[in-house]
């Protein structure tokens, strides 16, 4: 006779084997599994800030997954309409808004706004030199010019200005009825040739006034009045409600799709998939031997996040995890891990298995 208990039968493993499953799948999306879940996280997370990088991350893996993401017909089938609508149901809403942008901008980040706007360089002397040789820059201020001279010489003509040559001849009485009308043919003579001498003038004129204008607005760029200008025009955009400022819908459209050419430009470009992976696998083989903390800390993160944040996302992410155990993939998956236990016992009733 022996002590040793009997093996159960087939039949009785399998049973003991489904309920099993139906443990595991009621235990893991149990309240009690949402507190472990909880109190577990963060000394997960502390562990695996301890890892190595190496350990966590290989280098191949992770950069086929981000070539994967990456990859021009995930990004045009996927990424793009997801990103079009985004933008369109953000600039509905913000369209709709009552507030001014201003309302969002606290007074903190207002100071450093007027100290950014108060240096000279935040408008590039590059691109104020490039605006001044633009033709249209030359048309309106050939425009303004002309107008200008215009205006002026029309008050000090001395054949129409008051102080002029009608103000001699009204001196002159009756005398001067025959010096007017030769006054006036030389005034007419001389307005015909004015108009087209002024716009001669400031073709070559409006160049040089706009090049020195643009020297101007640099050289005078950290005095108070340009200073107060800039800081001017940062007020008044804050004053202005999201509606006033933005492109209608069309203009937003069309500007997302110029943002989404060139993204989708980038990510098929061959140069630019190579110095992605030569930089992933660069910054991975420098750091393979860094534990993950050091990294973060690297990064101007804490070494070991909140335990308030840890808590909140271990709220936030387990019923995701609930959900996904009680998908039909996630109770195959539980059911073949277990089975392989299951089947590696001999039941009661099953020929000994040979050995070797």
């Amino acid at each position: 006779m022996t002590d040793r208990p009997l093996a159960p039968t087939r039949a009785q493993l399998e049973d003991l084997e489904a309920r099993h499953v139906a443990f595991l799948e009621a235990r893991l999306r149990s309240p009690r599994a949402r507190e472990e879940w909880r109190a577990n996280v963060g000394a997960v997370l502390a562990d695996l800030l301890r890892t190595p990088l190496g350990e966590v991350i290989e280098a191949q893996a992770l950069g086929a997954a981000i070539e994967a993401a990456l990859s021009r017909p995930l990004f045009d089938e996927i990424v793009r309409p997801a990103l079009e609508q985004i933008a369109a149901e953000a600039h509905a809403h913000a369209m709709k808004a009552p507030d001014t942008i201003g309302t969002v901008v606290p007074p903190a980040a207002r100071k450093r706004m007027e100290a950014l706007l108060a240096r000279p360089d935040v408008l590039p002397p590059k691109l104020i030199r490039e605006i001044a040789v633009q033709d249209a820059a030359h048309e309106v201020m050939r425009d303004v010019l002309y107008d200008a001279l215009k205006q002026f010489s029309e008050r000090v003509n001395p054949f129409v200005a008051d102080w002029g040559l009608p103000a001699l001849l009204k001196k002159l009485g009756p005398f001067a009825g025959g010096l007017g009308k030769g006054l006036d043919g030389t005034r007419m003579e001389f307005e015909r040739r004015l108009d087209p001498e002024i716009r001669r003038f400031l073709q070559g004129f409006s160049s040089k006034a706009l090049r020195d204008m643009a020297e101007s607005v640099i050289t005078r760029g950290d005095t108070p009045p340009f200073v107060a200008f800039r800081q001017r025009l940062g007020s008044f955009l804050l004053e202005q409600r999201l509606s006033d400022v933005l492109l209608d819908a069309t203009g937003t459209r069309e500007a997302a799709a110029v943002g989404l050419d060139i993204a989708a430009h980038v990510l098929a470009d061959e140069e630019m998939k190579k110095k992605r992976r030569a930089l992933v696998d660069g910054w991975i083989a420098a750091n393979a031997s860094t534990p993950l903390g050091d990294i973060v800390a690297k990064w101007g993160l804490p070494r070991t996040p909140p335990a308030a944040l840890i808590e909140a996302l271990a709220d936030a992410t387990f019923p995701a995890f609930s959900a996904a155990i009680a998908t039909p993939a996630a109770k195959q998956w539980l059911a073949s891990v277990t089975a392989e236990f299951y089947d590696g016992i001999t039941a009661s009733d099953e020929p000994a298995r040979a050995e070797g």
